[in-house]
């Protein structure tokens, strides 16, 4: 048998029957209390394997967001920021965990303030990493699926994880580095069979219904007016490359910040992108020392 990858070496995976339908779930035990890590839109637990790396004091606990990696898509349409919120809450009751600091990057940033929000006696702290803020503009959904669509209805099928991993890179993340072994096993829960390549499983119409829940609205805006704990944010100076228009110009966080009384700390991350801000060692270490602020340690 194939030994596990390293970084995954000491992480349990698990699936967790709840209320609102099963969680896939992958978990790392440190010596802090539970964290919840929220993927974004178009990503799978292992997202947080450079997080565990930079953080094996943290204890994790990412799971697959429904019609992701191992976790099947829902039912109920459409799927919305808000409706993840409310199976999160279920899964902590089938985990049997009363209150959690919650970690979200991109579309997990908005679910993780949503959670807040929808259910505040279960979330004790928000780190937010480049998303969770309300956007500086929106889009109306008409204009937005077609983009989505075109964006994520990639039907092609992969030789295997390595293709799909320089693929991926070279479309969305270029400053990941596309031969990094933790970022070909992330790529690889994506796929049908694994390493061995075959099309991307991730459900279309739910990737698509959060996005648009996201960038088609403004509701984000006021959902954290509603949030009352700690909550931190790291965001990065480019979204995707170097030179790019980030996804938050560092103004448009300053005035967020000036009418959020409990967004008590806002970083630039220099020199990342949206991708590179979480999938890169420097990044997952900066997010790294923020978080161990968001838990007291």
């Amino acid at each position: 048998m194939t030994p596990p990858p390293r970084h995954l070496a000491h992480a349990r995976e698990e699936r967790v029957d709840t209320a609102a339908g099963p969680f896939h779930t992958l978990n790392w035990q440190g010596e802090s209390a539970p964290v919840l890590v929220l993927h974004g839109v178009s990503s799978t637990s292992r997202l947080w394997t450079w997080l565990h790396e930079a953080a094996p004091w943290a204890t994790l606990i990412a799971p697959d967001l429904p019609g992701r990696g191992l976790t099947p898509a829902r039912r109920n349409r459409p799927s919305s920021v808000a409706a993840h919120a409310d199976g999160l809450a279920a899964l902590l009751d089938a985990l049997d965990i009363e209150t959690v600091d919650v970690a979200g990057m991109s579309l997990g940033g908005f679910i993780a303030v949503q959670l807040a929000a929808r259910h505040p006696g279960r979330v004790r702290s928000l780190t937010l990493i480049d998303g969770g803020l309300p956007m500086p503009a929106t889009l109306p959904p008409d204009l937005l699926t077609p983009k989505l669509r075109a964006a994520y209805g990639d039907e092609r099928v992969w030789p295997d994880a390595v293709a799909y991993a320089h693929h991926y890179a070279g479309a969305s993340a270029p400053l990941v580095d596309a031969t990094d072994p933790r970022f070909v096993a992330m790529l690889a829960h994506d796929l049908r069979d694994g390493a061995a390549g075959g099309p991307v499983r991730r459900d279309l119409d739910t990737v698509i219904d959060d996005a648009v829940s996201v960038l088609g609205t403004d509701e984000a805006a006021g959902t954290l007016a509603q949030v009352t704990v700690p909550t931190r944010l790291l965001y990065a100076q480019w979204a995707t490359g170097a030179d790019s228009a980030p996804m938050y110009p560092p103004e448009h966080v300053a005035a967020v910040a000036e009418r959020t009384p409990h967004l008590v700390h806002t970083e630039l991350v220099e020199r990342v992108d949206h991708a590179a801000i979480i999938m890169t060692d420097r990044g997952a270490e900066r997010c790294a020392s923020v978080l161990a602020k968001a838990v007291g340690r």
